[in-house]
């Protein structure tokens, strides 16, 4: 499996669940919800602080993904994003441009990095 196939986990807290979940009850999305996801999404906002489960965080992306589509592309394009920036960063320190630490700190640059990665098709995209 290369570096960009294999899963990595985001980093999931109770703020961005609740986000989630009071958008859903705006919208309405929430009452369309299967019974358990809605116990899942309101369990997570009252109890937990940060998810570290990767089962856990599988079921809530999923839950994410039927609230808010365009929270879950961000949180997506994030970690793609990051793990270019790294691989970019390494590459730049190896030819002497010891400023290319600052990159990883630019939350812009890694999303962008990120979405124009997603919005590549699979076939270009490097393995």
């Amino acid at each position: 499996m290369s570096g960009m196939e294999q899963q990595i986990y985001p980093t999931i807290t109770r703020e961005l669940i609740l986000t989630a979940y009071k958008r859903a009850l705006r919208t309405g999305k929430y009452f369309k919800l299967h019974p358990t996801e809605r116990v899942i999404l309101y369990l997570s906002t009252r109890i937990l602080t940060l998810i570290k489960s990767p089962q856990l965080i599988e079921i809530i992306m999923k839950i994410l993904d039927k609230v808010d589509e365009k929270l879950t592309l961000k949180i997506k394009a994030y970690q793609i994003g990051l793990q270019i920036a790294k691989k970019r960063i390494q590459q730049a320190i190896q030819l002497g441009y010891t400023q290319a630490k600052r990159w990883i700190k630019d939350v812009t640059y890694i999303i962008t990095l990120g979405i124009q990665y997603l919005n590549t098709p699979p076939a270009y995209r490097p393995l």
